[in-house]
């Protein structure tokens, strides 16, 4: 959520300072607040202590939360460090109340936390942020937010840091995550990510009940739409921009600023609407600005 996800993250990695539960641990059904190595991936939950919480790691990537009248936590599986990777997952989500599922990090230099949200309940956790506009990954349109936290706890102690957040338009539980497009997607967006720490699949809920049960796994390139895999280790091919006209390219309707205008396997508008022009980020990507 934006006004308290960056308090659960924070509280999830700087440690038992954020960890005290309110009420003794025998008077609740809450798993300790812990983070660590399960299976062959990192992991992380943390709870406020409101409500009965329950999270369980099963075998290799997968794991399970039951809520209850929650106030606040997180929890999931994924790595440390993060990265620009392709991340495949499936599973069960719900959450009619307030709580959402998304890929999730942070960096430093600068320090960044950051979502990418495939399903949500009652409440879009971007709305409360500036839109930056669109990106288009792994069949969906995703809408780019940046909201800033300030002097708030973070994964550095107390800072003031901004949220990258993409939000898709159309809810899944289960498939494919091309975190290069939404990564760079935001740099052409004018945000920046530094240095990875830890970057996991979240189940998250804010004062409502629910349930999940996911299982998270590294992919491939092969496959994915608009480009995908690990792009950091491929440098960009392309970094000139080319301005477009409305019925230029390849003819049709022109994209709209902020959408995707071309890129390796891209089948779309490779125009853009009058006053923007397509800049193109790395080979895999290029968007109207």
């Amino acid at each position: 959520m934006v006004n308290t996800s960056n308090l659960i993250l924070a509280a999830t990695v700087i440690g038992s300072a954020f960890a005290s539960p309110i009420y003794p641990v025998e008077k609740r059904a809450v798993t300790p607040n812990s983070t660590g190595t399960n299976g062959g991936y990192y992991y992380s939950f943390w709870s406020d202590g409101a409500g009965n919480v329950q999270y369980t790691n099963g075998s290799g990537g997968s794991y399970s939360v039951q809520w209850t009248n929650a106030g606040n936590f997180v929890a999931g599986k994924g790595w440390k460090p993060g990265s620009a990777r392709t991340i495949n997952y499936s599973g069960t989500f719900n959450s009619p109340g307030n709580g959402y599922l998304s890929i999730y990090g942070w960096t430093t230099n600068p320090l960044v936390e950051y979502y990418i949200v495939e399903s949500y309940g009652s409440y879009n956790p971007g709305s409360g942020g500036q839109k930056k506009g669109t990106v288009v990954s792994d069949g969906a349109t995703y809408d780019i937010y940046v909201s800033t936290r300030t002097n708030q706890p973070s994964i550095l102690g107390t800072s003031t840091f901004q949220q990258y957040w993409s939000v898709r338009q159309s809810k899944r539980i289960g498939g494919t995550v091309t975190t290069a497009n939404h990564f760079n997607a935001w740099a052409a967006a004018g945000l920046k990510l530094g240095s990875h720490d830890y970057q996991i699949l979240a189940c998250e809920g804010y004062q409502s009940s629910g349930s999940c049960s996911l299982t998270v796994s590294e992919g491939s390139s092969s496959g994915n739409n608009n480009g995908g895999g690990q792009t950091t280790t491929r440098p960009p091919t392309q970094t000139t921009s080319r301005a477009t006209t409305q019925n230029g390219g390849g003819g049709g309707n022109c994209a709209a600023k902020w959408g995707q205008c071309g890129g390796q396997g891209w089948t779309g508008a490779t125009c853009c609407a009058s006053g923007s022009t397509c800049r193109a980020s790395n080979q895999w990507y290029s968007q109207c600005l």
